[in-house]
């Protein structure tokens, strides 16, 4: 694919509800590549591999009956890795890239299950020493233009094709739903290198299998023909205005800084943010589509610092902005809620 048919998969966000945004920050965001999305098994009683990126989801972890040619069908011990590619679009003119995320859709997950296992997990059960430490990891890589079997240890460390072994844990839990991670340094650092593409590796660090024949895995939706669009892998992009960030429009004004901690967080973050004038504060919460969801200040302070804990225990996973309006000035920040 060549890098000007990335805007084939590019699906900005409407940014009307944004509008307290526009000043200082674009947001845009881009599907995977169905071409270079998707998995590759090994076989361990086979000593094969196997790729698949048209499927409508890949795995990680633990195999069994995964509906491929056999002998893979039917070891229950090979193993799977998954690997999302997206083209990168061009920073827009006057502005920096600010924080980048990576969203992906998790619809199952398995932990010692099997056919005459009565007591399935929900999440990997690794029964190995040090099982219970095993994490589902992403490894930044440069897997190329093309997802083939000599791609499976690129993510390793020590492979020449690995930027960074692990740069986060992509999901520790069974429950169904959308996970997110911040990418931003690889981002900066494709950007950097001239790359038309950012490319990570999915799996869990360390083993391939714990050989008790049991299916340990979790599952995520790939770009690859789905219709439903809103469950695709996506990278979310946000560029700030380098002449007119909201950082350096604090000291202008009624408000000095803005923050929350920590971030990513669940289901409580402390907002923090310092008035240098008595002020009527408005503080409000709103998702990704604009919408209003929470009032957490709406009163007259004195100025000074102040901390507010806003607890998303009944939001779901997923990325939420803080806007902070102080007479007639506003200013937002962003959080990511994991749950």
């Amino acid at each position: 694919m060549k890098k000007r048919d990335f805007i084939l998969f590019a699906l900005p966000f409407i940014l009307l509800p944004f509008s307290f945004l526009l000043a200082d920050t674009i947001i845009d965001s881009v599907y995977a590549d169905p071409l270079l999305d998707g998995q590759i098994c090994f076989s361990q009683s086979g000593q094969f591999f196997f790729v698949d990126n048209w499927m409508y989801d890949m795995f990680a972890g633990d195999l069994g009956d995964n509906g491929i040619a056999p002998p893979l069908n039917s070891d229950v011990n090979s193993y799977s890795r998954s690997y999302i590619s997206f083209f990168l679009p061009e920073i827009p003119e006057g502005y920096l890239v600010d924080s980048v995320y990576i969203r992906l859709y998790q619809h199952s997950s398995t932990g010692n299950s099997g056919y005459y296992q009565t007591n399935p997990q929900d999440f990997p059960v690794w029964n190995v020493p040090g099982g219970d430490t095993i994490r589902c990891i992403v490894s930044h890589i440069d897997y190329g233009n093309e997802l083939d079997v000599g791609d499976w240890e690129k993510g390793d460390n020590g492979n020449p094709y690995t930027y960074q072994h692990s740069i986060g844990v992509m999901t520790e839990s069974g429950e169904n739903g959308y996970r997110f991670l911040d990418v931003t340094f690889s981002v900066l650092q494709d950007y950097t290198l001239s790359r038309d593409k950012t490319q990570y590796r999915i799996a869990f660090d360390g083993i391939d299998t714990d050989w008790d024949d049991l299916y340990d895995n979790v599952g995520f939706m790939t770009s690859s023909g789905h219709p439903y669009d809103e469950i695709k892998p996506t990278l979310y992009l946000f560029f700030t205005n380098e002449t007119n960030t909201i950082e350096n429009s604090f000291n202008q004004n009624n408000l000095i800084s803005l923050s929350n901690y920590p971030n990513p967080f669940n289901p409580k973050t402390t907002i923090s943010y310092q008035l240098s004038n008595n002020s009527n504060v408005l503080l409000q919460i709103f998702n990704t589509k604009g919408q209003l969801i929470d009032t957490i200040v709406n009163e007259i302070q004195n100025a000074g610092r102040y901390s507010v804990i806003w607890n998303a225990e009944n939001h779901g996973s997923g990325l939420y902005f803080y806007k902070i309006t102080t007479g007639t000035q506003t200013a937002t920040g962003k959080c990511l809620l994991l749950k």
